[in-house]
């Protein structure tokens, strides 16, 4: 017997439609579950249940109009054609993809890193999103609003020109520092014997400072220009990956210590 789809016909007019069950999927149907907003699931493991086959996504999915694409980005393409293939072809189509856009779908990022652990759902309706502005959907924000007539969500548009220099931003903002913040964490408890709650304030610190001045908020030896403590730092850093990232720290610093 296959697996039944999750869903949440708590209130509303029509459930949303969520294909694929990562990350940002839980996120999303918390989200959605906070608000009474009624959702419906599928995704490839439940189209294969205990080695055998599962629900269809045309089953799990029936009564939802608009289909919530929270797949891989290389995914969403094969995913939308293969769901028009199976009869879906008649709704409406929305895919979460900040890089990229997708013909045939409406495009709606989402800001913000969802980790493993949920958040608090008050958390959730802050986040800024957004939205494809092209031919194709002329007045996005509208479009949007449209969409999710019950998510208080702020939204600002964006011109498809700009979408890859825009993700490329948020990747190095968000997915890199979280990086540089893993390596510094592991070496500061494993290597000089700080715990982690000990060292909290530093980065809580930094990105208050950033949001309260952006352009001030850069200091120690690359901001003053302390060429012979940024040597000792290449001569430690030399032979690993943050080499390289440093000498890039430099590079993209220059302009602010000019």
């Amino acid at each position: 017997m296959g697996q039944v789809p999750a869903g949440r016909p708590d209130s509303g007019p029509f459930p949303y439609g969520f294909v694929g069950d990562g990350r940002l999927s839980r996120h999303w149907r918390h989200y959605f579950t906070s608000l009474g907003i009624p959702w419906k699931l599928w995704s490839r493991r439940l189209a294969r249940a205990n080695g055998r086959p599962g629900i269809t996504a045309p089953a799990a999915l029936e009564g939802c109009p608009v289909i919530l694409l929270a797949v891989s980005d290389d995914a969403i393409a094969p995913a939308m054609a293969r769901l028009r293939a199976e009869g879906l072809d008649d709704r409406s189509f929305v895919h979460f993809c900040g890089g990229r856009t997708f013909e045939g779908a409406f495009g709606a990022h989402p800001l913000m890193s969802f980790a493993s652990a949920l958040y608090e759902p008050a958390f959730y309706r802050d986040i800024p999103v957004f939205v494809d502005h092209d031919e194709a959907h002329p007045d996005p924000v509208a479009e949007f609003r449209r969409l999710f007539p019950r998510l208080p969500n702020p939204c600002f548009p964006l011109k498809t020109g700009d979408k890859a220099y825009y993700h490329a931003l948020c990747a190095l903002a968000g997915g890199f520092t979280a990086v540089l913040w893993r390596d510094f964490f592991t070496a500061m408890e494993t290597r000089f014997g700080a715990p982690r709650e000990a060292l909290a304030s530093y980065p809580r610190r930094i990105v208050e400072n950033v949001i309260a001045a952006s352009d001030g908020a850069l200091t120690g030896p690359v901001a003053r220009g302390d060429t012979e403590t940024i040597e000792a730092h290449l001569e430690a850093l030399d032979g690993t990956a943050l080499a390289n990232v440093y000498r890039a720290f430099i590079a993209a610093a220059g302009r602010e210590r000019a």
